[in-house]
Protein backbone atom coordinates (compact mmCIF):
# COMPACT_ATOMS: atom_id res chain seq x y z
CA UNK A 1 0.00 0.00 0.00
CA UNK A 2 1.40 3.37 -1.12
CA UNK A 3 1.30 6.71 1.13
CA UNK A 4 -0.67 9.18 -1.21
CA UNK A 5 -2.55 9.30 -4.71
CA UNK A 6 -3.49 12.13 -6.12
CA UNK A 7 -6.74 11.64 -9.06
CA UNK A 8 -7.39 13.94 -12.01
CA UNK A 9 -4.84 16.40 -11.49
CA UNK A 10 -4.32 19.09 -14.57
CA UNK A 11 -0.46 19.67 -15.55
CA UNK A 12 1.07 23.16 -16.30
CA UNK A 13 1.97 20.93 -19.97
CA UNK A 14 -1.59 21.21 -20.82
CA UNK A 15 -1.97 17.40 -21.17
CA UNK A 16 -5.51 15.85 -20.20
CA UNK A 17 -5.75 15.06 -16.60
CA UNK A 18 -3.55 12.56 -14.87
CA UNK A 19 -3.08 10.45 -11.65
CA UNK A 20 -0.19 10.42 -9.26
CA UNK A 21 1.21 8.01 -6.59
CA UNK A 22 3.61 8.92 -4.10
CA UNK A 23 5.46 6.49 -1.57
CA UNK A 24 7.83 7.54 1.30
CA UNK A 25 8.16 10.53 -0.06
CA UNK A 26 8.45 10.67 -3.90
CA UNK A 27 6.62 10.04 -7.21
CA UNK A 28 6.42 6.57 -7.90
CA UNK A 29 4.46 6.78 -10.90
CA UNK A 30 1.91 9.13 -12.77
CA UNK A 31 -0.48 7.89 -15.72
CA UNK A 32 -4.01 7.68 -16.14
CA UNK A 33 -6.53 5.20 -13.65
CA UNK A 34 -3.48 4.24 -11.47
CA UNK A 35 -4.96 1.36 -9.84
CA UNK A 36 -2.78 1.32 -6.23
CA UNK A 37 -4.07 0.78 -2.95
CA UNK A 38 -3.01 4.27 -0.98
CA UNK A 39 -3.34 5.46 2.63
CA UNK A 40 -4.79 8.82 1.52
CA UNK A 41 -6.36 9.54 -1.84
CA UNK A 42 -7.78 12.82 -3.15
CA UNK A 43 -9.20 13.61 -6.06
CA UNK A 44 -7.93 17.08 -7.48
CA UNK A 45 -11.19 17.32 -10.03
CA UNK A 46 -8.52 18.75 -13.00
CA UNK A 47 -7.08 21.79 -10.47
CA UNK A 48 -3.79 22.66 -11.60
CA UNK A 49 -1.01 20.72 -9.27
CA UNK A 50 2.79 22.27 -10.06
CA UNK A 51 5.87 21.36 -7.97
CA UNK A 52 6.45 23.27 -4.96
CA UNK A 53 7.19 26.85 -4.82
CA UNK A 54 10.70 28.21 -4.72
CA UNK A 55 11.80 31.09 -2.67
CA UNK A 56 15.27 31.69 -4.11
CA UNK A 57 15.75 35.33 -2.02
CA UNK A 58 14.33 36.49 0.93
CA UNK A 59 15.42 38.09 4.15
CA UNK A 60 14.05 35.98 6.55
CA UNK A 61 15.82 37.36 9.53
CA UNK A 62 14.50 40.95 9.42
CA UNK A 63 11.35 39.86 8.05
CA UNK A 64 7.79 40.58 9.31
CA UNK A 65 9.92 43.62 11.78
CA UNK A 66 6.83 45.66 10.95
CA UNK A 67 3.76 45.27 13.20
CA UNK A 68 1.98 42.32 11.76
CA UNK A 69 -1.86 43.71 13.00
CA UNK A 70 -0.69 46.87 11.33
CA UNK A 71 1.77 45.90 8.76
CA UNK A 72 3.15 49.87 7.18
CA UNK A 73 5.05 51.88 9.50
CA UNK A 74 5.16 55.56 11.35
CA UNK A 75 7.95 57.09 9.00
CA UNK A 76 7.75 58.06 5.36
CA UNK A 77 10.67 57.75 3.66
CA UNK A 78 11.24 59.13 0.51
CA UNK A 79 15.20 58.57 0.04
CA UNK A 80 16.55 54.79 -0.37
CA UNK A 81 19.25 56.18 2.15
CA UNK A 82 16.77 56.54 4.83
CA UNK A 83 15.42 52.80 3.99
CA UNK A 84 19.22 51.33 4.86
CA UNK A 85 19.52 53.48 7.72
CA UNK A 86 16.56 52.20 9.44
CA UNK A 87 17.82 48.64 8.67
CA UNK A 88 20.85 49.05 10.05
CA UNK A 89 19.12 51.00 13.44
CA UNK A 90 16.21 48.85 14.14
CA UNK A 91 17.92 45.35 13.45
CA UNK A 92 21.05 45.96 16.28
CA UNK A 93 18.37 45.57 18.47
CA UNK A 94 17.01 42.07 17.76
CA UNK A 95 16.89 39.61 20.33
CA UNK A 96 17.89 35.45 19.20
CA UNK A 97 14.57 34.97 20.51
CA UNK A 98 13.18 37.83 18.53
CA UNK A 99 14.80 36.65 15.31
CA UNK A 100 13.64 33.27 15.64
CA UNK A 101 10.38 33.84 16.70
CA UNK A 102 9.99 36.21 13.60
CA UNK A 103 11.32 33.72 10.92
CA UNK A 104 9.59 30.99 12.15
CA UNK A 105 6.33 32.97 11.48
CA UNK A 106 7.93 33.81 7.97
CA UNK A 107 8.48 29.84 7.13
CA UNK A 108 4.37 29.19 8.46
CA UNK A 109 3.62 32.04 6.05
CA UNK A 110 5.50 30.71 3.19
CA UNK A 111 4.43 27.25 3.69
CA UNK A 112 1.02 28.25 3.79
CA UNK A 113 1.01 29.78 0.22
CA UNK A 114 3.21 26.50 -1.24
CA UNK A 115 6.74 27.81 -0.67
CA UNK A 116 9.01 24.65 -0.11
CA UNK A 117 12.11 25.74 -0.57
CA UNK A 118 13.48 28.74 0.55
CA UNK A 119 16.82 30.65 0.31
CA UNK A 120 17.21 33.03 3.16
CA UNK A 121 19.98 36.10 3.36
CA UNK A 122 21.16 36.33 7.02
CA UNK A 123 22.98 39.19 8.08
CA UNK A 124 26.73 38.84 9.39
CA UNK A 125 29.01 41.26 10.24
CA UNK A 126 31.34 42.43 13.35
CA UNK A 127 28.83 44.25 15.12
CA UNK A 128 26.11 41.71 15.56
CA UNK A 129 28.78 38.65 15.26
CA UNK A 130 27.04 35.39 13.95
CA UNK A 131 23.03 36.24 16.30
CA UNK A 132 21.61 36.29 13.13
CA UNK A 133 23.18 32.93 11.90
CA UNK A 134 22.64 30.97 15.01
CA UNK A 135 18.42 31.98 15.16
CA UNK A 136 18.39 30.88 11.47
CA UNK A 137 20.01 27.52 11.92
CA UNK A 138 17.70 26.98 14.97
CA UNK A 139 14.80 28.00 12.81
CA UNK A 140 15.96 25.81 9.99
CA UNK A 141 16.39 22.32 11.87
CA UNK A 142 12.84 23.13 13.57
CA UNK A 143 10.82 23.77 10.31
CA UNK A 144 13.11 21.09 7.90
CA UNK A 145 10.25 18.99 7.36
CA UNK A 146 7.72 22.01 6.41
CA UNK A 147 10.10 24.30 4.16
CA UNK A 148 13.80 23.30 3.27
CA UNK A 149 15.93 26.21 4.21
CA UNK A 150 19.63 27.36 2.59
CA UNK A 151 21.00 30.23 4.62
CA UNK A 152 23.07 32.69 2.99
CA UNK A 153 25.94 34.63 4.76
CA UNK A 154 24.85 38.07 3.93
CA UNK A 155 27.70 41.08 4.02
CA UNK A 156 25.63 43.32 5.69
CA UNK A 157 28.93 45.91 6.26
CA UNK A 158 30.75 44.25 3.49
CA UNK A 159 33.94 42.15 3.92
CA UNK A 160 36.58 45.26 4.23
CA UNK A 161 34.49 47.66 6.23
CA UNK A 162 35.62 46.02 9.69
CA UNK A 163 38.83 44.23 10.61
CA UNK A 164 37.95 40.43 11.21
CA UNK A 165 34.86 40.21 9.47
CA UNK A 166 36.74 37.38 7.04
CA UNK A 167 37.58 35.43 10.11
CA UNK A 168 33.65 35.79 11.19
CA UNK A 169 32.59 34.83 7.37
CA UNK A 170 34.80 31.60 7.86
CA UNK A 171 33.58 30.59 11.49
CA UNK A 172 29.94 30.98 9.64
CA UNK A 173 30.35 28.36 7.04
CA UNK A 174 31.99 25.57 9.72
CA UNK A 175 28.70 26.44 11.71
CA UNK A 176 26.81 25.75 8.78
CA UNK A 177 26.18 28.73 6.58
CA UNK A 178 25.44 27.45 2.71
CA UNK A 179 26.12 29.99 0.91
CA UNK A 180 28.48 33.08 0.34
CA UNK A 181 26.32 36.55 -0.18
CA UNK A 182 27.68 39.47 -2.27
CA UNK A 183 26.98 43.24 -2.14
CA UNK A 184 29.63 45.91 -3.10
CA UNK A 185 27.53 48.68 -2.45
CA UNK A 186 27.09 47.70 1.19
CA UNK A 187 31.45 47.56 1.29
CA UNK A 188 33.88 50.52 1.75
CA UNK A 189 37.62 50.21 3.66
CA UNK A 190 39.78 53.31 5.59
CA UNK A 191 39.80 55.20 2.80
CA UNK A 192 35.86 55.25 1.97
CA UNK A 193 36.10 53.13 -0.86
CA UNK A 194 36.22 49.53 -1.71
CA UNK A 195 36.02 49.22 -5.72
CA UNK A 196 32.82 46.44 -6.55
CA UNK A 197 35.41 44.47 -8.05
CA UNK A 198 37.24 44.11 -5.14
CA UNK A 199 34.48 42.82 -3.46
CA UNK A 200 33.06 40.69 -5.94
CA UNK A 201 36.79 39.00 -6.16
CA UNK A 202 36.76 38.56 -2.56
CA UNK A 203 33.04 36.81 -2.57
CA UNK A 204 34.28 33.91 -4.95
CA UNK A 205 37.20 33.23 -3.10
CA UNK A 206 35.43 32.81 -0.17
CA UNK A 207 33.25 30.64 -2.24
CA UNK A 208 35.50 28.77 -3.80
CA UNK A 209 37.04 28.00 -0.09
CA UNK A 210 34.69 26.47 1.16
CA UNK A 211 32.86 24.85 -2.23
CA UNK A 212 29.51 26.75 -1.92
CA UNK A 213 27.30 28.33 -4.39
CA UNK A 214 27.46 32.33 -4.34
CA UNK A 215 24.67 34.55 -4.65
CA UNK A 216 25.17 38.35 -5.55
CA UNK A 217 22.59 41.51 -5.04
CA UNK A 218 24.30 42.98 -8.51
CA UNK A 219 23.63 46.48 -9.92
CA UNK A 220 20.54 47.57 -7.44
CA UNK A 221 21.55 51.27 -8.08
CA UNK A 222 19.96 52.43 -11.39
CA UNK A 223 21.93 55.88 -13.18
CA UNK A 224 21.16 57.45 -15.96
CA UNK A 225 23.31 55.62 -17.78
CA UNK A 226 25.74 52.74 -17.44
CA UNK A 227 28.60 51.38 -19.73
CA UNK A 228 29.09 47.79 -19.62
CA UNK A 229 32.16 47.79 -18.00
CA UNK A 230 30.29 49.67 -14.86
CA UNK A 231 27.81 47.08 -14.42
CA UNK A 232 28.73 45.04 -11.59
CA UNK A 233 27.14 41.44 -13.48
CA UNK A 234 29.35 41.90 -16.24
CA UNK A 235 31.89 41.44 -13.99
CA UNK A 236 30.70 38.73 -11.85
CA UNK A 237 29.89 36.98 -15.38
CA UNK A 238 33.48 37.44 -16.21
CA UNK A 239 34.69 36.05 -12.57
CA UNK A 240 32.44 33.29 -13.02
CA UNK A 241 33.66 31.80 -15.99
CA UNK A 242 37.41 32.69 -14.94
CA UNK A 243 36.66 30.69 -12.03
CA UNK A 244 34.53 27.83 -13.03
CA UNK A 245 31.71 28.59 -11.33
CA UNK A 246 29.10 28.05 -14.07
CA UNK A 247 25.80 27.16 -12.48
CA UNK A 248 26.59 28.40 -9.20
CA UNK A 249 26.14 31.86 -8.94
CA UNK A 250 22.82 33.79 -9.03
CA UNK A 251 22.55 37.55 -9.48
CA UNK A 252 19.40 39.15 -7.56
CA UNK A 253 18.04 42.82 -8.66
CA UNK A 254 20.27 43.64 -11.62
CA UNK A 255 18.55 46.74 -12.21
CA UNK A 256 20.96 48.70 -13.28
CA UNK A 257 20.90 46.79 -16.67
CA UNK A 258 17.44 48.76 -17.75
CA UNK A 259 19.70 51.81 -17.48
CA UNK A 260 22.06 50.48 -20.13
CA UNK A 261 21.76 51.20 -23.98
CA UNK A 262 20.35 48.23 -26.15
CA UNK A 263 23.33 47.36 -27.55
CA UNK A 264 24.93 47.39 -24.07
CA UNK A 265 22.53 44.97 -22.22
CA UNK A 266 22.45 42.84 -25.39
CA UNK A 267 26.21 42.46 -25.01
CA UNK A 268 26.10 42.12 -20.96
CA UNK A 269 22.68 39.68 -20.97
CA UNK A 270 25.07 37.60 -23.72
CA UNK A 271 27.73 37.33 -21.11
CA UNK A 272 25.25 36.32 -18.25
CA UNK A 273 23.69 33.43 -20.27
CA UNK A 274 27.61 32.17 -20.97
CA UNK A 275 28.48 32.35 -17.15
CA UNK A 276 25.20 30.38 -16.63
CA UNK A 277 24.04 32.89 -14.19
CA UNK A 278 20.76 32.99 -13.25
CA UNK A 279 18.64 36.53 -12.77
CA UNK A 280 16.70 37.01 -9.46
CA UNK A 281 13.89 39.65 -10.57
CA UNK A 282 12.93 41.25 -7.42
CA UNK A 283 10.26 44.03 -6.03
CA UNK A 284 12.30 46.87 -6.69
CA UNK A 285 9.78 48.85 -8.23
CA UNK A 286 9.04 49.88 -4.96
CA UNK A 287 11.79 50.82 -3.44
CA UNK A 288 14.01 52.40 -6.34
CA UNK A 289 13.37 55.68 -8.20
CA UNK A 290 11.12 57.25 -5.15
CA UNK A 291 14.54 60.24 -5.11
CA UNK A 292 13.74 61.05 -8.87
CA UNK A 293 11.47 64.06 -9.31
CA UNK A 294 10.76 63.08 -13.51
CA UNK A 295 11.16 60.23 -16.05
CA UNK A 296 10.80 58.52 -12.80
CA UNK A 297 12.58 54.85 -13.71
CA UNK A 298 10.99 51.62 -12.54
CA UNK A 299 13.68 50.20 -10.56
CA UNK A 300 13.17 46.20 -12.42
CA UNK A 301 15.50 44.55 -14.66
CA UNK A 302 14.95 43.26 -18.44
CA UNK A 303 12.98 40.48 -17.45
CA UNK A 304 11.94 39.59 -21.00
CA UNK A 305 14.97 39.97 -22.76
CA UNK A 306 16.70 37.59 -20.42
CA UNK A 307 14.37 34.97 -20.73
CA UNK A 308 14.64 35.50 -24.65
CA UNK A 309 18.50 34.87 -24.76
CA UNK A 310 18.26 31.46 -22.74
CA UNK A 311 19.03 33.43 -19.01
CA UNK A 312 17.31 31.55 -16.08
CA UNK A 313 14.97 33.90 -14.57
CA UNK A 314 12.87 33.57 -11.37
CA UNK A 315 11.90 36.06 -8.85
CA UNK A 316 11.75 36.85 -5.25
CA UNK A 317 9.92 38.48 -2.30
CA UNK A 318 13.16 39.60 -1.17
CA UNK A 319 11.77 41.91 1.64
CA UNK A 320 8.57 41.07 3.51
CA UNK A 321 7.27 43.39 6.12
CA UNK A 322 10.12 45.17 7.15
CA UNK A 323 11.52 48.53 6.84
CA UNK A 324 13.01 48.27 2.88
CA UNK A 325 9.57 46.86 1.87
CA UNK A 326 6.51 47.05 4.36
CA UNK A 327 4.18 45.10 2.03
CA UNK A 328 4.50 41.19 1.16
CA UNK A 329 3.12 37.78 1.77
CA UNK A 330 5.64 35.16 0.80
CA UNK A 331 3.19 34.49 -1.82
CA UNK A 332 4.59 33.61 -5.33
CA UNK A 333 1.53 34.04 -7.06
CA UNK A 334 1.26 37.69 -5.48
CA UNK A 335 4.83 38.18 -6.23
CA UNK A 336 4.18 36.72 -9.95
CA UNK A 337 1.46 39.01 -10.16
CA UNK A 338 3.71 42.03 -9.61
CA UNK A 339 6.40 40.79 -12.21
CA UNK A 340 3.26 40.66 -15.00
CA UNK A 341 2.92 44.27 -14.39
CA UNK A 342 6.06 45.87 -14.22
CA UNK A 343 7.66 43.41 -16.97
CA UNK A 344 4.57 43.43 -19.50
CA UNK A 345 3.79 40.09 -19.37
CA UNK A 346 0.31 38.96 -20.18
CA UNK A 347 -0.43 36.78 -22.66
CA UNK A 348 -1.02 33.11 -21.98
CA UNK A 349 2.47 32.02 -22.65
CA UNK A 350 4.00 34.55 -20.87
CA UNK A 351 1.69 33.52 -17.72
CA UNK A 352 2.91 30.19 -18.32
CA UNK A 353 6.63 31.25 -17.88
CA UNK A 354 5.77 33.09 -14.84
CA UNK A 355 4.63 29.98 -13.07
CA UNK A 356 7.52 28.04 -14.20
CA UNK A 357 9.83 31.28 -12.99
CA UNK A 358 8.48 30.59 -9.33
CA UNK A 359 8.53 27.01 -9.57
CA UNK A 360 11.05 25.23 -11.81
CA UNK A 361 13.39 28.54 -12.67
CA UNK A 362 13.77 28.92 -8.84
CA UNK A 363 14.70 25.40 -8.63
CA UNK A 364 17.69 25.62 -11.09
CA UNK A 365 18.94 29.03 -9.16
CA UNK A 366 19.17 27.05 -5.92
CA UNK A 367 20.52 23.38 -7.26
CA UNK A 368 17.87 21.58 -6.02
CA UNK A 369 17.97 17.73 -7.36
CA UNK A 370 14.68 15.62 -7.58
CA UNK A 371 12.58 18.22 -8.46
CA UNK A 372 9.44 17.88 -9.89
CA UNK A 373 6.56 15.83 -10.62
CA UNK A 374 8.48 13.00 -12.40
CA UNK A 375 8.94 9.42 -11.03
CA UNK A 376 11.60 9.89 -8.78
CA UNK A 377 11.34 13.38 -7.45
CA UNK A 378 10.52 14.71 -3.75
CA UNK A 379 6.78 15.12 -3.84
CA UNK A 380 7.07 18.58 -3.19
CA UNK A 381 3.62 19.93 -4.30
CA UNK A 382 0.60 22.72 -4.76
CA UNK A 383 -2.40 21.98 -5.58
CA UNK A 384 -4.22 25.24 -7.24
CA UNK A 385 -7.36 26.25 -7.40
CA UNK A 386 -7.33 27.09 -11.21
CA UNK A 387 -7.47 25.01 -14.24
CA UNK A 388 -4.15 26.88 -16.20
CA UNK A 389 -1.47 29.33 -14.96
CA UNK A 390 -2.97 32.82 -16.20
CA UNK A 391 -6.47 31.43 -14.19
CA UNK A 392 -3.86 31.61 -11.31
CA UNK A 393 -1.92 34.20 -11.53
CA UNK A 394 -4.93 37.00 -12.48
CA UNK A 395 -6.77 35.49 -10.14
CA UNK A 396 -4.64 34.84 -7.07
CA UNK A 397 -6.21 31.36 -6.68
CA UNK A 398 -6.62 29.62 -2.74
CA UNK A 399 -3.30 26.79 -2.80
CA UNK A 400 -6.26 23.89 -1.59
CA UNK A 401 -3.13 22.01 -0.98
CA UNK A 402 0.23 22.13 -0.23
CA UNK A 403 2.47 18.76 0.23
CA UNK A 404 5.92 18.16 1.60
CA UNK A 405 7.53 15.34 0.99
CA UNK A 406 4.18 13.68 0.46
CA UNK A 407 2.90 14.71 3.59
CA UNK A 408 -0.23 17.29 4.31
CA UNK A 409 1.04 20.93 5.11
CA UNK A 410 -1.78 22.88 4.75
CA UNK A 411 -4.94 22.86 2.60
CA UNK A 412 -8.53 25.63 2.24
CA UNK A 413 -10.37 23.84 4.73
CA UNK A 414 -7.94 22.48 7.36
CA UNK A 415 -4.55 24.52 7.91
CA UNK A 416 -2.51 21.68 9.42
CA UNK A 417 -0.37 22.50 12.53
CA UNK A 418 2.75 20.83 12.20
CA UNK A 419 4.15 22.46 16.06
CA UNK A 420 2.68 23.03 18.73
CA UNK A 421 2.17 26.34 19.44
CA UNK A 422 1.95 27.88 15.99
CA UNK A 423 4.52 30.81 15.74
CA UNK A 424 2.58 32.10 12.91
CA UNK A 425 -0.73 32.75 15.88
CA UNK A 426 1.64 33.67 18.32
CA UNK A 427 2.83 36.99 16.31
CA UNK A 428 -0.58 37.81 15.11
CA UNK A 429 -1.38 38.15 18.85
CA UNK A 430 1.27 40.46 19.27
Amino acid sequence: MIDLLLRNARLQDGSGLIDLAVDKGVFIDRGVNLDYPARGEVDLQGRLLVPGFVEPHAHLDIALMNSWVQPGRQEAFRFMSDLNEAIERRRKAFTQQDIERRAGAALELASRHGVTHLRAQCHLDTEIGLKHLEALLRVKERYAGCVTVQIVAFPQQGFWRNPGTLDLYREAFRMGADVIGCASNLDFDDAGEVGFRHHIDTAFELAMEFDVDLDAHADLGIPQSVSLEELEIVHIAHKTIETGYQGRVTAGHVCGLSSATPDVAKQAIELIREAGISVISQPDLYRLGREDTHNVRRGLTRVKELLAAGVNVTYASNNVRDALRPMGNFDPLEEALIVSYGAHMDTIDEFNTLLKMGTYHGAQALGLRDYGLEPGCHADMVVLDAASPSAAIVGQVEKNHVFKAGRLMASSWVHSQLYNGSQLEEIQKS
